[in-house]
């Protein structure tokens, strides 16, 4: 369960993303920087099966994982394989056309139906639709924003939180930066379940990431907690040279990497 909406700048994009879950999930891991074939990407880790829903590699390419709910067959959960350790599988990729064809090859049908959103400079952000019976690619995608996924009542949340960030739009004429925040931690008209910031009585946003790409800066920001809390997020910057040599100091929620392609 996330809602996720992001914006294009001249040089990169940001990215944001709540993720919903219930109160019995196991806390997930900070962020951290992390290495696969050899591409070293930012991401935090599932408190049960230790995938992730949002990673961002050093290529500047992002990838967010979303539920996909009343589509296709339902595969019982303890039969099917954790869509976020799908992610996992793809954070390697160089490129988000790279990324389209390793998915279009991989069994799919070991994964409950999700929504996958690439994402890197330059370019529209690119959807994958696994309905647990097809895959569908979008290579354009900037017209579903933002993304919504509930399980509580998915068509009525989508519909309320895309409304609210359609309002917002016409309020500011403009997707920048303050409108993707104030989205986030929005409780219009109150906190509930159809609120961006979603707070029900067996779940709730029990986090908040941001991904900023601009040259060759990446930018991983993380709260574990609703973006509406005021208590002090995750303490630490973490940043990578291109010699690998790694930097952490007090402070900061935010972890960078340094991209060179």
């Amino acid at each position: 369960m996330c809602t996720v909406s992001w914006r294009h700048s001249n040089d990169g994009y940001e990215l944001l993303c709540n993720r919903d879950e219930r109160h019995t999930r196991n806390p997930a891991m900070s962020p951290f920087i992390q290495e696969r074939c050899g591409v070293r990407f930012i991401a935090p880790l599932d408190g049960d099966h230790y995938g992730s829903w949002i990673a961002v590699n050093q290529f500047g390419l992002t990838f967010c994982l979303l539920n996909r709910y009343g589509w296709g067959p339902d595969i019982p959960v303890l039969q099917a394989t954790s869509r976020g350790l799908l992610l996992m599988e793809m954070v390697d990729c160089s490129s988000v056309a790279e990324a389209r064809h390793r998915i279009t090859g991989l069994e799919l049908e070991r994964f409950r139906p999700f929504d996958l959103a690439l994402l890197e400079p330059q370019r529209p952000c690119s959807l994958v639709h696994w309905t647990g019976r097809d895959c569908r690619v979008e290579q354009d995608g900037e017209y579903a924003k933002p993304l919504v996924s509930s399980s509580f009542d998915q068509t009525g949340v989508a519909t309320h939180r895309r409304r609210l960030f359609s309002e917002l739009l016409e309020q500011r004429n403009e997707i920048n930066s303050a409108l993707l925040h104030e989205f986030h931690a929005s409780h219009l008209p109150l906190p509930s379940a159809y609120s961006p910031c979603m707070h029900r009585e067996e779940a709730s946003t029990v986090s908040f990431s941001r991904v900023q790409v601009a040259g060759d800066r990446i930018e991983f920001s993380y709260l574990p907690h609703p973006p509406c809390g005021l208590r002090s997020p995750v303490a630490g910057t973490m940043s990578m040279t291109n010699h690998g040599h790694l930097k952490f100091r007090c402070g900061l929620p935010i972890w960078r990497l340094r991209h060179f392609t």
